[in-house]
């Protein structure tokens, strides 16, 4: 009983030879998904470059008695910490920087895909 026959041509492998092809629905995904990979990494690292006791301070294990903690690439939308404590979260701008990471991740998915030669 062969039930790739009852899958849907998307849903197919494609082959070539021995190497499969990738459709462009394929390429779009791979890339979108390193696109968000990409700006889940910058948000760390900005985390960590713009928080008084880097990375550790994120999750409460920094060593300094006055760190201040901030999340968010490009804009900043969480800050918590300081010698007086205070804690904001700007849901307006987390709401920004979700929509530049999955612009980002679209523009380099669609770039990927349509630059393909499948």
């Amino acid at each position: 009983m062969n039930s790739a026959k009852s899958l849907p041509e998307t849903y197919k492998k494609k082959t070539d030879g021995n190497r499969i092809v990738m459709t462009k629905r394929r390429i779009f995904l791979n890339w979108f998904l390193i696109g968000l990979s990409i700006f889940l990494l910058l948000n760390i690292l900005a985390s960590a470059l713009s928080s008084d006791c880097g990375l550790p301070a994120l999750f409460g294990l920094g060593g300094c008695a006055d760190a201040i903690s901030r999340i968010g690439f490009p804009f900043v939308f969480f800050e918590q910490g300081g010698f007086a404590y205070h804690s904001s979260f700007n849901l307006p701008v987390f709401i920004i920087d979700i929509a530049i990471g999955i612009g980002f991740a679209v523009f380099l998915g669609s770039y990927k895909s349509r630059k393909s030669n499948s």
